[in-house]
């Protein structure tokens, strides 16, 4: 993290291998050994994403003077034909076409607009909660910011996100026309707000939930490109893997969403995606030990004890699990086996073994 910390602050500045090397304390092999095993790039196409993701915001925040030119050469590129041809891309447009699109936006701005935002990110982390009262507690303020502002995205794929947590997790006593829900909305978010990044990752969210796993993982893709440094897109990117039983994969994405926000809202979240990849790859303990860490810091949310219960009992310590179970059915009274089977879309293999885990517990199968 110490040659992230530097690089974040001289991305205009050539990369030196050895540098870099030097501020980490280690070999530059070794240095691009871990850059390929937790971020999957080397240090350069690193840099050269963090300063295509710069420029961007330079673009849709730039005053009534800046150009295209100056903010490419505050990113750290001097060749501006090499640099248009960069960021589309990337973004799918041209460096002068996000500039328009932003100051058209800006000159827009109004009081419903400001109230709209405010309310969406007071509402938001009730949506990372993951429970239903604060699932609820979020629509109800989500509802208002999309009556005052309509065409801002942002909220309406926050309430497609809960809608679909509604669904997935019998949050509600609806759960079709939850999902139809869940649709619409994020369908909408993504017409209205195609180069918003949480907004991007908000739909994707909902559609995972909706078990619609190819264009969820296209959205959520479309967001790390545009915003790098966006945590809460890690951790979606982290469970995605998860999904799909890439163990090692979701282990790294979610240790790189921990270094890039260590605290609450998203922490518990975090740590519970790392106890889902363990139970992928078949370590129970740690499954249940990184489960329990996050229901630690949020014990509201009581759905991902699922996954620690059926890892101690596939562990064989059938009393603990047992124990556990009757503690989730109190909190979860009508949850069965058949619900929790269908609540991810994790693989085959590891709804199984959850169904076979949670049966052990002593949950019924519905």
């Amino acid at each position: 993290m110490r040659v992230l910390d530097w690089l974040r602050g001289h991305l205009s500045e050539p990369v030196d291998l050895e540098k870099l090397a030097q501020i980490a304390g280690i070999r530059p092999r070794t240095l691009e050994t871990h850059f390929r095993m937790f971020l999957g790039t080397t240090p350069l196409g690193w840099v050269r994403r963090m300063r295509l993701a710069r420029a961007r915001q330079e673009l849709l925040n730039a005053r009534t003077q800046t150009t295209v030119t100056d903010a490419a050469l505050s990113s750290g590129f001097d060749q501006m034909g090499r640099f248009a041809a960069q960021y589309r891309k990337a973004f799918g447009e041209l460096p002068s076409a996000t500039m328009r699109q932003a100051r058209r936006s800006s000159n827009r701005l109004d009081q419903n607009v400001d109230e709209a935002i405010r309310l969406t990110f007071q509402a938001l982390p009730f949506a990372f909660a993951v429970s239903a009262h604060q699932c609820d507690a979020a629509l109800e303020e989500l509802a208002s910011a999309q009556e005052l502002a309509p065409s801002y995205g942002l909220p309406k794929a926050a309430a497609g996100w809960c809608w679909g947590q509604r669904a997935a997790h019998n949050f509600g006593s609806t759960p079709e026309a939850d999902r139809v829900r869940a649709q619409q909305l994020a369908d909408e978010a993504y017409r209205l707000a195609p180069q918003d990044a949480l907004t991007l990752t908000l739909s994707s969210g909902a559609l995972v939930l909706l078990h619609q796993l190819d264009e969820a993982d296209r959205r959520l893709e479309r967001a790390l490109v545009l915003d790098p440094w966006l945590a809460y897109a890690w951790i979606r990117r982290g469970w995605m893997s998860a999904y799909l039983g890439d163990s090692d994969g979701a282990v790294r994405e979610l240790r790189t969403a921990l270094h890039l926000m260590p605290f609450e809202p998203l922490r518990h979240i975090t740590c519970i995606g790392i106890g889902c990849a363990h139970f992928v790859a078949g370590r129970y303990d740690r499954a249940a030990s990184w489960v329990q860490t996050g229901l630690e810091s949020y014990p509201q949310s009581y759905w991902a004890e699922r996954i620690a219960v059926a890892s101690i009992a596939l562990t064989g310590a059938r009393q603990e699990a047992r124990r556990m179970g009757r503690r989730l059915l109190r909190n979860d009274p009508d949850l069965t086996i058949s619900q929790a089977r269908q609540a991810w879309p994790f693989t085959p293999a590891f709804m199984t073994r959850l169904a076979d885990g949670l049966e052990v517990a002593g949950l019924p199968h519905g």
